[in-house]
């Protein structure tokens, strides 16, 4: 049976994201992408599992309130996110959320998918981000989290990990890559 979506996050005067889904349960392997509640990989063994992918789960939907809110904290308020009815009527058919708003969110997927206990981590920036195909409002937002590299440093390493997010459509609506460092 499938548990009735739960808020996760919610801006005032806002309707909250909500989550889409269940978990299932699942263990990583080299390359091939699970699911399931996150899986835990102490810091000292991240570099075992390079080459590994998690999948965040469930997955988020992302609702025009949210998308509103976003726009009015950062100015991104485009008509084809916070008009849906103009959207509509243009070339893709419906709003879109913005890509900063998408990748954002990795933050929340990402703790769904992979959480490496550290004494501390810090985000160290982004490599490259690129949006492949667009992000619908309304539509589950998935992750893919892949270890890339890990570099060991004194008392930390450095993890570079690729952020695939995917929706309802054959390409990813965003792909990612990020430096954290990971204190022991």
């Amino acid at each position: 049976m499938t548990p009735d979506p739960q808020p996760v996050a919610t801006a005032p005067g806002s309707e909250p994201v909500t989550v889409a889904g269940a978990p299932a349960s699942g263990t990583p392997t080299s390359g091939a992408p699970t699911s399931g509640a996150p899986t835990s990989i102490d810091s000292r063994e991240l570099a075992r599992h390079v080459g590994a992918i998690f999948v965040a789960e469930p997955a988020l939907v992302v609702g025009a309130d949210l998308v509103r809110d976003f726009a009015t904290m950062t100015g991104a308020d485009h008509w084809m996110h916070v008009d849906q009815e103009r959207a509509r009527a243009s070339p893709l058919g419906r709003a879109t959320v913005q890509g900063l708003l998408t990748l954002s969110l990795g933050a929340e997927l990402e703790r769904r998918a992979l959480a490496v206990r550290a004494s501390d981590a810090v985000f160290y920036g982004f490599d490259r981000v690129r949006f492949p195909a667009p992000m619908f409002v309304a539509d589950p937002l998935g992750l893919h989290v892949e270890i890339l590299a890990v570099e060991e440093l004194a008392g930390a390493v450095q993890a570079r990990l690729r952020h695939t997010f995917t929706s309802v459509g054959p390409r990813p609506v965003c792909v990612s890559e990020q430096n954290i460092r990971y204190i022991h």
